[in-house]
């Protein structure tokens, strides 16, 4: 879970914003949360999947 959190900083403090989500600073909805969220999430179990297939 950690992992997630990271990855979830990681999008909301200094990642570039996609059209999706409005860029750092400005406010966000729940909407613009789930994508951040679904986006961190899926990183982190792509990168798990890569380790263990090795």
């Amino acid at each position: 879970m950690a992992v997630v959190i990271g990855q979830i900083v990681t999008e909301t403090v200094l990642a570039p914003a996609s059209a999706e989500v409005p860029p750092p600073g400005e406010p966000r909805g729940d909407a613009d949360m789930d994508v951040i969220v679904r986006r961190a999430a899926e990183r982190v179990l792509e990168i798990l999947r890569r380790e263990w297939d090795l």
